[in-house]
């Protein structure tokens, strides 16, 4: 069983309101938000990597929550390097007198903190002395061309670190479940064989229907029963709004949403919805976890007490 010890947000410096595209775009007043519910973003400065995004989410963990880590995972679809890994970078930082540290990086996106909690919880059910920082970093910003008004409409830059540990009395790993469809990997992607052309490109009409023909139904399926609470990616208001009508009409289970003040934060994306609602989701019986995205994959946890 796994309990939640802390988490930790770490946002981009800028703060870029639909405003400011508008006039950039010559586009017309509240446009944007009428098609992405989001309002504003957060872009990450020059000196913001994905690493330093990572190490600053850790400088806000509690150091008594630091003390015996045993693995490190980063999660990050925008490292600054090939190799090493994100996690190669905290653990540098942290210079624990303890070597015996094993880091791992994940190059998952939306899906990713779903992806890396999953490894944390078989890392935990075969060693209960286990103690995990897990994090999450992305500075999409740096990888939108410039003229690029639809995804620059939608993402944030942003990290979290998570410490994750075992508890008797924690949440015990129910069901879970990931997938990813075959022949879907150009519908959003970044090529980084050619420095000049390491851009973000999106198929939108191709995430809708992964969401609608793959997400709702699994997660539809995984809701059933004595589900209270759903921590899903937060994609936007157009793939939002058909999981709210079609999983939640009655309003029983409670969803929380930030995507209108925050954007598309990828991997980050549940572990702030995590955070801003910390209190309230730890207190609830039933978790259900939700990611979806580059892949396109799609994961699952359902946690309960």
């Amino acid at each position: 069983m796994i309990k939640f010890d802390q988490i930790s947000i770490c946002l981009g410096k800028k703060k870029l309101k639909n405003s400011l595209i508008e006039k950039e775009f010559n586009l017309k007043k509240n446009s944007i938000f009428e098609k992405t519910g989001i309002q504003s973003r957060y872009i990450s400065n020059s000196k913001q990597t994905s690493e330093q995004i990572a190490i600053s989410c850790v400088k806000k963990i509690r150091k008594k929550f630091l003390n015996n880590i045993t693995h490190i995972l980063s999660v990050s679809n925008t490292p600054s390097y090939a190799f090493p890994s994100v996690a190669h970078f905290i653990a540098s930082f942290l210079n624990f007198k303890n070597n015996n540290i094993n880091c791992i990086g994940l190059n998952s996106g939306c899906s990713g903190y779903v992806d890396a909690l999953s490894m944390c919880h078989d890392i935990i059910l075969s060693n209960k002395s286990a103690k995990i920082l897990l994090t999450t970093s992305d500075t999409y910003s740096k990888f939108i061309r410039k003229k690029d008004k639809y995804i620059k409409c939608l993402f944030s830059d942003g990290g979290s670190a998570s410490i994750i540990s075992y508890s008797k009395n924690g949440w015990k790993v129910k069901k879970k479940f990931s997938q990813t469809l075959p022949n879907s990997q150009k519908f959003l992607k970044m090529n980084n064989l050619n420095k000049n052309e390491n851009f973000i490109s999106m198929d939108g009409p191709e995430i809708v229907k992964f969401a609608l023909t793959n997400v709702i139904p699994k997660l539809k399926e995984f809701s059933r029963g004595n589900t209270k609470t759903i921590l899903i990616h937060q994609a936007g208001k157009v793939v939002m709004d058909l999981v709210l009508n079609s999983i939640n009409k009655d309003k029983k289970i409670y969803i929380p949403t930030n995507y209108k003040d925050y954007g598309n934060l990828i991997s980050t994306s549940i572990p702030l919805v995590f955070y801003k609602n910390f209190k309230k989701i730890l207190s609830s019986k039933s978790i259900v976890l939700c990611g979806f995205g580059v892949g396109l994959t799609h994961s699952y946890m359902k946690l309960e007490k």
